[in-house]
């Protein structure tokens, strides 16, 4: 039994047979539903079983979702529950803060820190530390020197004093913190003050700048 053709419902003998969008077509009447265009297997684009051209293939379009009063309603419960979600990790948070596990460059920088009267809690935050505190906290232990030019005998710390000290640099040093100062091999430093057996309160004569110094970079002259 011949089949009948998708577009013309007539008679569709084998020889004219032409198959497609799961129909049965006249190869004359296989065009474009808008246009008229006769269309093959190469230039034909398929929509709800109808052969379109190119330039008339229906575009789908986005579908606006209406807004309902309910839907409003739903909405802004579940911005409320999520508000109160943030907060209350939020608090929990600041109550129980997370510990930081301490590696050498965090204890130098908390070290560091306990020269010019900063103290570090628990999760790296700083604070100000009391009188007291700075009193007994342990001291900074001094930069190794340069690998490469290893220092002669170790210098006698000399006499806490507040000025008229002169020293000497033995090697380039570049200030890791704020509160230290960079100095050339062969610089002098003037009005030193020992701080400890690990550093010294200096000026550095070429530029006049004063800040901590290590001592083990320095000699007496």
């Amino acid at each position: 039994m011949s089949a009948k053709c998708a577009k013309c419902t007539k008679t569709v003998y084998k020889a004219e047979e032409f198959r497609c969008l799961d129909q049965i077509w006249h190869k004359a009447c296989f065009k474009c539903k808008e246009c008229g265009m006769t269309l093959t297997m190469k230039n034909y684009k398929g929509f709800e079983k109808q052969p379109y051209c190119g330039a008339h293939y229906p575009q789908l379009k986005a579908t606006s979702v209406v807004q309902t009063p309910e839907s409003q309603r739903l909405a802004k419960i579940s911005e409320m529950n999520s508000g109160k979600l943030y907060r209350k990790d939020f608090e929990e948070s600041i109550h129980n803060p997370t510990a930081v596990a301490d590696d050498p460059e965090t204890a130098r920088v908390r070290n560091q820190g306990k020269i010019i009267g900063v103290n570090y809690a628990a999760g790296g935050q700083p604070r100000q530390a009391s009188v007291e505190q700075q009193h007994y906290d342990e001291e900074p232990h001094a930069p190794a020197p340069p690998a490469a030019m290893p220092p002669g005998p170790p210098q006698a710390p000399p006499g806490r004093r507040s000025d008229g000290a002169r020293y000497q640099a033995l090697y380039d040093y570049e200030a890791a913190d704020p509160d230290e100062v960079s100095f050339a091999e062969g610089d002098y430093l003037t009005q030193c003050e020992v701080i400890d057996e690990g550093w010294v309160m200096g000026t550095v004569e070429n530029t006049g700048q004063r800040g901590m110094i290590p001592s083990n970079y320095i000699q007496e002259v």
